[in-house]
């Protein structure tokens, strides 16, 4: 009997993945508001251990309130995902696969490095090193909640799909989450033209970002259709979730880009896009989702085909001698 279960390693990998969307609002925010350098130091942040910063230093300004709160909900981040490597490893009534504990402890590395790229990123006041941090943050959080994927219990009995996708439709579900990302990234290098001045390399990197939006476009729409096409609920819920993830991008997008003013940060370019950037990740991991799940059906349809064949032979009659 198949164990229905839900393990404590996934648990702990999902608690780090909904900790990152928190984390990605207070990143975003950090680079609306040209926030970067608004505590001195990293671990050892302005003479106190980070986890021990002062609270009525942390509620000084809006500045230091975000960059300080992004820093710690990166540590919780962290916690969860040391916890969900342990239990991956721990022997339990639910038992892990290789490839699960792979995935787990990837993730667990690229939490760690992206911890210490933003370190870095303070402590050399480097904005390149911010640009990088913030892009290589939506591919962090995709893979944060990919290795909750992989640990749920509707992964490993392989529920809600019904038909193998071809080869083609893997490669535009994979093509798709490989043009989302790119336009992830163009994303981040036009926010980081903005703050803390806007530069002159914002309206050329502003036009890269739109012509990629409308190519991302094109294949997230084709995406759908093969997805409406596919047999079983899952394909059909994710091509909802997705239609509607990217109608919500394209208007936070335009609006954010409305509201924006170069001499100061208002409320509304703040909030809305701050969700524009966590709505490029939700994307860019549902994407990754119905990728993984194609290839999911991909590799246990010879396994269901050599289950079903056996008691299928017991409905030919046998010849008479």
């Amino acid at each position: 009997m198949t164990n229905r279960r839900q393990s404590w390693a996934y648990r702990f990998a999902l608690c780090a993945a909904v900790s990152a969307v928190p984390l990605v609002l207070f990143g975003g925010s950090v680079t609306t508001l040209g926030a970067g350098m608004a505590v001195e130091g990293w671990l050892i942040a302005e003479g106190h251990f980070m986890l021990l910063f002062p609270l009525d230093q942390w509620f000084r300004d809006t500045a230091t309130f975000v960059e300080h709160t992004h820093r710690l909900f990166g540590a919780l981040v962290g916690m969860f995902a040391v916890a969900a490597v342990i239990a991956s490893f721990v022997p339990g009534r639910v038992p892990q696969t290789r490839g699960a504990r792979t995935l787990v402890v990837s993730a667990f590395f690229a939490v760690c490095a992206q911890g210490t790229l933003g370190g870095f990123r303070v402590l050399e006041n480097d904005p390149e090193l911010a640009f990088v941090h913030g892009a290589s943050a939506q591919a962090v959080f995709a893979l944060l909640c990919a290795s909750a994927l992989v640990l749920h219990r509707g992964w490993r009995q392989g529920t809600g799909t019904s038909q193998r996708a071809g080869g083609g439709l893997r490669l535009l579900a994979f093509t798709t989450m490989l043009l989302v990302y790119g336009q992830i990234v163009l994303g981040a290098w036009y926010r980081h033209a903005l703050r803390p001045t806007p530069s002159d390399e914002a309206g050329p990197r502003f036009a890269w970002h739109l012509f990629a939006a409308l190519a991302v476009g094109v294949f997230v729409v084709a995406l759908i259709a093969v997805c409406k096409r596919l047999d079983g609920a899952l394909f059909q819920r994710a091509a909802k979730r997705l239609g509607w993830i990217l109608v919500l991008q394209v208007l936070l997008g335009v609006v954010a880009w409305v509201g924006y003013r170069p001499s100061a940060v208002g409320v509304l370019e703040w909030g809305l896009s701050i969700l524009h950037v966590l709505g490029g990740g939700l994307l860019l991991t549902q994407t990754i989702f119905i990728w993984m799940w194609m290839e999911r059906s991909r590799m246990s349809a010879p396994a269901e085909e050599e289950a079903i064949a056996p008691s299928a032979s017991v409905l030919v009659p046998r010849e008479a001698h």
